[in-house]
């Protein structure tokens, strides 16, 4: 695959335990279907806002970090071709050019009923603030459309 998924891996939970493979063994796995791979916290005086979401689509709650997230997970609720959503997915392994791992779990996994690829969306700032947050973001949406997941990266100012 020309783009170099060789290496990365997709990690990922459900009721029966937790499974780790290489990203072009993902396409037909049910990740909406799965337990979030890690949660998020809450404290006092946190800058943002974390929280549950109840969703018609799945009959049952997804979690958020912000207020941006939240909405995104209204707008994938509201999207009558969703079939599936769920917060913090899966995990996306990969060595960066040092030859250390690099981990990413992206907020939300959403698949539609007519076969289109499933959207795999992360949010972030864009200000300069996280330029690695930036450049996983790219790194994440040209691997993963390879095996025909479309990736969106949206931000806050």
């Amino acid at each position: 695959m020309g783009l170099g998924t060789e290496g990365f891996e997709v990690g990922w939970r459900d009721a029966g335990g937790e499974y780790r493979r290489p990203l072009t063994e993902a396409a037909s796995v049910e990740f909406e279907a799965g337990l979030p791979v890690r949660g998020f916290p809450s404290y006092r005086g946190q800058r943002n806002f974390p929280g549950l979401y109840w969703a018609a689509t799945t009959g049952g709650h997804v979690g958020f970090e912000s207020w941006l997230e939240r909405d995104h997970a209204m707008l994938l609720d509201c999207t009558p071709e969703v079939i599936g959503l769920l917060s913090q997915p899966l995990w996306l392994f990969w060595r960066n050019e040092k030859g250390r791992t690099v981990s990413h779990a992206p907020d939300y996994f959403a698949r539609f009923e007519d076969g289109r690829g499933p959207v795999v969306l992360w949010t972030g700032s864009m200000n300069g603030r996280r330029p690695s947050s930036r450049s996983r973001g790219w790194r994440v949406s040209r691997r993963t459309g390879v095996i025909g997941w479309s990736g969106r990266w949206t931000r806050s100012e």
